[in-house]
């Protein structure tokens, strides 16, 4: 055979592989087409109308997102032109039966989001069509995008008497709401963050909706939630309304303008943190965070919150003020300081008492807030060497060795042990609870040994101190004499 047609026949051998894969590949995909087009007489202004486009499926399995099949592309129609054809190659799904949706964003002043649907668009996530991707190309995917209209007006701070010192972030949403009390895809909801700056009482708002359907409108709210706290407001022309109930109803085919919306009264407490002696904060600084903790009127912590802000008290100065902006309540709040900065000269936290910062939060001086700014809450750091107390003599008159007093408070007592059992229980964590045999080599645990730990507690059992700890661990409630201490320590044993 010629050795030209040998060879033709050797390269046509090695190709086919490869047009085999291209095929393979070109079917993966299914062309999704269609045109986008502005609303009315609309012509893009100058630098066009830019449209985010996203193509995508679930695979059927909403619960699963690792499945999902999506494609997104930026389409622009260009200044003065009404629409632009677009084609957008799509992945098919393994899933023989799932369906695509075809959904995008704009900005320009057009209503935000939209579906397609193969009636009109729509910006209700129930109405849309979906379509068939896995059974090949789908054209006359049309897109008209939705006009928008606005809603505008301000949120205002709810104490005029004082200015907020920190930003405060809000979330307004406008919502028509579906007749489906339990699922949002028949609603049309429209977010955006708003903040009120420091020293300012009121921010403006400007929110771009589609037009509402006919007999319905838009549930204007804001939100504020921070560390626990959450308020919300509604727009009712009467004044902001605290229930969902209550509100006013936006059409947006008239004017919506003032739709302003007034948060409940917040105030600042004000101070300093400093170093005690004096001291200068070396070449790092030192970084705190202080907190306005509020436990609120529930006996639980389900209503509990805080306010928090992180200072830096600069290298070679002895303080850094701060400010917390909270909400006026009628509980107090504890305020209190807690370092960042590793490997200080001074305990890590500390609690606000008018008389000195405290180690311990029952010693707190709590804080009552008013529309006017609480000042002068100051808190110096707690050096770990300065106040301490003698370490108490016995009865004995035997002095009790220094080395346990483990967390340098003065005292022995069971904060000691806490301090030790924080230690043990942080290594069982990292290493596990096998217990290593030499560690233990002629030590064993006994009767008399677990005795001696809960006669520790003692001076708690009876709930004396009436300290919320204790009172909700019914497991200290329980007679020890009539306990069976002798099988208790047999099946303990038995788990090593």
């Amino acid at each position: 055979m010629d050795k030209k047609i040998v060879s033709l026949l050797l390269i046509a051998c090695l190709l086919m592989p490869l047009f085999q894969v291209r095929s393979v590949a070109a079917s993966s995909h299914s062309a999704v087409s269609g045109v986008i087009s502005l609303p009315g007489n609309d012509t893009a202004p100058s630098g066009g109308v830019k449209v985010k486009l996203t193509i995508g499926t679930d695979n059927n399995t909403p619960e699963n997102k690792n499945d999902d099949k999506l494609v997104t592309t930026e389409i622009i129609i260009p200044k003065g032109q009404k629409s632009i054809a677009y084609s957008v190659q799509v992945p098919k799904s393994q899933n023989a039966k799932a369906k695509y949706y075809v959904y995008y964003t704009v900005e320009k002043g057009y209503a935000p989001f939209g579906w397609y649907s193969k009636e009109k668009t729509t910006a209700i996530k129930e109405n849309r069509t979906l379509i068939d991707v896995n059974g090949g190309d789908v054209s006359g995917v049309n897109i008209e995008l939705l006009p928008g209209r606005t809603i505008s007006g301000k949120i205002i701070h709810g104490n005029p008497s004082t200015k907020p010192m920190n930003d405060l972030k809000f979330v307004v949403t406008a919502v028509q709401e579906g007749p489906k009390a339990n699922s949002t895809d028949d609603d049309i909801i429209i977010s955006k963050e708003i903040i009120l700056k420091a020293n300012s009482s009121n921010a403006p708002y400007e929110l771009v909706v589609p037009i509402n359907d006919v007999n319905k409108g838009y549930k204007v709210y804001y939100t504020y939630e921070n560390q626990g706290y959450k308020e919300t407001g509604y727009f009712h022309k009467n004044g902001t309304s605290r229930n969902g109930e209550k509100v006013t109803l936006i059409d947006v085919a008239n004017t919506a303008e003032n739709i302003d919306l007034t948060t409940l009264p917040f105030t600042n407490i004000t101070g300093r943190v400093y170093l005690p002696n004096n001291e200068k904060a070396p070449k790092n600084g030192i970084e705190i965070t202080i907190t306005a903790y509020n436990n609120n009127v529930k006996s639980s912590a389900s209503d509990d919150f805080s306010f928090s802000k992180t200072v830096t008290i600069p290298a070679n100065s002895n303080s850094a003020d701060y400010a917390l902006t909270v909400p006026v309540t009628s509980t107090s709040y504890i305020v209190s300081y807690k370092i960042v900065t590793k490997n200080t000269e001074y305990i890590n936290e500390g609690y606000y008492n008018k008389n000195g910062t405290e180690r311990d939060i029952k010693n707190a001086t709590p804080v009552k807030t008013s529309n006017t700014n609480i000042n002068a809450v100051d808190l110096e750091l707690i050096g770990k060497k300065a106040g301490q107390k003698p370490t108490p003599v016995p009865k004995s008159g035997v002095d009790i060795p220094k080395k346990y007093d483990l967390n340098e408070d003065g005292y022995v007592n069971i904060f000691d042990l806490i301090e030790l059992a924080k230690v043990i229980a942080e290594r069982y964590e990292k290493e596990g609870f096998n217990i290593n045999p030499d560690e233990f080599k002629n030590r064993k645990l006994d009767m008399k040994d677990l005795e001696t730990l809960w006669k520790v507690f003692n001076p708690f059992t009876a709930n004396h101190f009436k300290i919320r700890w204790f009172n909700n661990h019914n497991w200290f409630d329980f007679d020890f004499d009539d306990f069976d201490c002798e099988k208790f320590m047999k099946e303990w044993r038995k788990r090593f």
